[in-house]
């Protein structure tokens, strides 16, 4: 019975996945602004400047632009009036529940009258498939909702990163210095006073002070994670990426072996000791020919803004230790929990066209193993992302787990700007 009722799944999955109208696409140029942080968190914006109408549009709104000009007013007044109180000045580049929805009310009166927003929405930000967990929505739906997650996005950054306040994972993301302190107290000011009274000004949009200081904080604090090896298919993946168009799928049981880290607990070992069994269990799955790819995911996550990347140093003990073809190894280098090991490993498979229809297996230690197999992963997938990054399916053994990847992981969730 339990094997009919996971071929079922299997099946319901597949023929939803190639029935549905995709709401992206694979050959689509996104759009870029130079910052990779930036795109990966806030692609809507970056779309946005970078199409001339969409943002003339936007900049000639009386609305957007009354908005705009009070923001600049309110940030130039408390870079002198709130000495050094960090809540009052980064106040004046939140987004405030009342503005949220003046600003909600005006797209929806443009998406209604303005083809060339219509156009944006429908050709953008849909083919993008950056905010593919809002496809079934409408067009303007769409649009709102991309906003609303960005503007979210943003002033989580600042209540984290400038503010101090506690993120979701407080041991791995938190803000890099004491925000009490007065050096960071100090310095954040005069990043302010830099972006409002002396950094060129490329457009006046209503959202770009605050884009600004959101990315400035993040760099303060050295949170660059997400950026790093970027780009990954001319960097680390190259080479797997050119050999992956030559594998015959139909000759394996499995797409690939997904093998999770676990990071090291000190700022000497580049693995951990839980790291390297996890490397063992995966290894024994590829070397018994289930799969001609191994995953590997795992980010600078343990200790604190750790030195190692896990993904890179679990790569170069495959190829150093267990003799695995640089060829035969993909890499994740930005996942910092377990749902985005899942995640991260679905938007690999779908970016570089490994079939989507075929099982891969998730391998971990047997207690990790455990919970990703248990309902409360599911459930806390659905907290965290909103969506089920994968569909869990059989069981193989105590450290492994079919799964098939889901397309609604190509979605950004900036709330988790250093993997989002």
């Amino acid at each position: 019975m339990r094997k009919i009722i996971y071929l079922l799944l299997a099946l319901i999955y597949i023929s939803g996945y190639s029935q549905k109208e995709k709401g992206f696409g694979l050959d689509y140029p996104s759009s870029k602004s130079g910052s990779v942080i930036q795109d990966k968190n806030f692609y809507l914006l970056t779309a946005i400047q970078n199409d001339k109408a969409v943002s003339q549009l936007l900049e000639k709104n009386s609305v957007f632009k009354t908005i705009f000009e009070n923001h600049q007013q309110e940030i130039g007044n408390k870079l002198t009036s709130c000495k050094d109180s960090l809540s009052c000045l980064i106040n004046g580049y939140q987004f405030e529940e009342k503005e949220l929805k003046n600003i909600d009310e005006e797209l929806q009166i443009l998406m209604k009258d303005e083809k060339v927003l219509q156009d944006f929405v429908k050709n953008n930000l849909r083919n993008s498939g950056k905010y593919e967990n809002f496809k079934n929505s409408t067009n303007t739906e769409l649009l709102l909702k991309a906003w609303q997650l960005c503007a979210q996005g943003m002033n989580r950054i600042m209540k984290v990163y400038g503010l101090g306040e506690a993120p979701q994972y407080a041991k791995m993301d938190s803000v890099s210095y004491d925000v009490r302190s007065e050096f960071y107290k100090g310095s954040v000011f005069l990043w302010s006073d830099f972006l409002h009274n002396k950094k060129p000004k490329g457009n006046t949009l209503f959202f770009q002070e605050s884009l600004e200081f959101s990315l400035s904080l993040l760099y303060m604090n050295h949170r660059d994670e997400v950026a790093r090896y970027e780009p990954l298919e001319e960097k680390e993946n190259k080479k797997t990426i050119a050999h992956i168009k030559k594998i015959d799928f139909d000759a394996f049981d499995y797409a690939s072996v997904l093998i999770l880290g676990n990071g090291p607990e000190n700022y000497q070992d580049r693995l951990s000791a839980i790291g390297k069994l996890n490397l063992q269990l995966g290894v024994l799955e590829y070397e018994a020919k289930k799969a001609p790819l191994i995953i590997v995911s795992g980010g600078h996550t343990h200790p604190f803004r750790a030195t190692f990347c896990e993904a890179i140093e679990m790569k170069k003990e495959l190829m150093d230790v267990h003799h695995i073809s640089e060829e035969n190894i993909l890499i994740d280098p930005f996942a910092r929990h377990t749902t985005t090991n899942l995640r991260n490993a679905a938007r690999l498979m779908i970016a570089y066209q490994m079939p989507l229809d075929k099982k891969s297996i998730v391998v971990t230690n047997s207690n990790h193993s455990n919970y990703v197999g248990n309902a409360n992963f599911n459930a806390r997938c659905m907290e965290e992302l909103g969506y089920l990054p994968a569909v869990i399916l059989k069981r193989l053994n105590s450290t492994a787990i079919e799964f098939l990847p889901n397309a609604e992981s190509l979605h950004q969730n900036p709330i988790d700007p250093l993997d989002p």
